[in-house]
């Protein structure tokens, strides 16, 4: 274990790609261990942090992408997303009891 807490994703799960996230399973569990360590650091912890293990580009463009949106992003992204939820309605589901026989 770092200093930091839990080791990176590169260390801890050898066989993950920064382009092929975790999405499920033990790999998802370590990662999100992972974040939840990775998002107390402060910037200078953070690059402190994947230097010392050695982070490959891949990984450092696929946290920056990934992990490290600031709020704008994420309130644009919140907006845009219930935008297209308004202009796509789910279908009305029938019940059971609906259907005729």
């Amino acid at each position: 274990m770092d200093r930091y807490g839990f080791p990176p994703p590169w260390i801890a799960l050898p066989g993950l790609s920064a382009d092929n996230p975790a999405t499920q399973g033990a790999e998802e569990a370590c990662i999100e261990a992972w974040l939840f360590d990775w998002r107390t650091l402060s910037a200078d912890e953070k690059a402190d942090y994947l230097d010392r293990w050695d982070a490959s580009a891949e990984w450092r463009e696929a946290i920056a992408e990934r992990f490290e949106r600031d709020a704008a992003w994420l309130e644009q992204d919140a907006r845009e997303a219930a935008e297209w939820a308004a202009a796509h309605p789910l279908p009305t589901r029938r019940r059971w009891w609906q259907f005729r026989r």
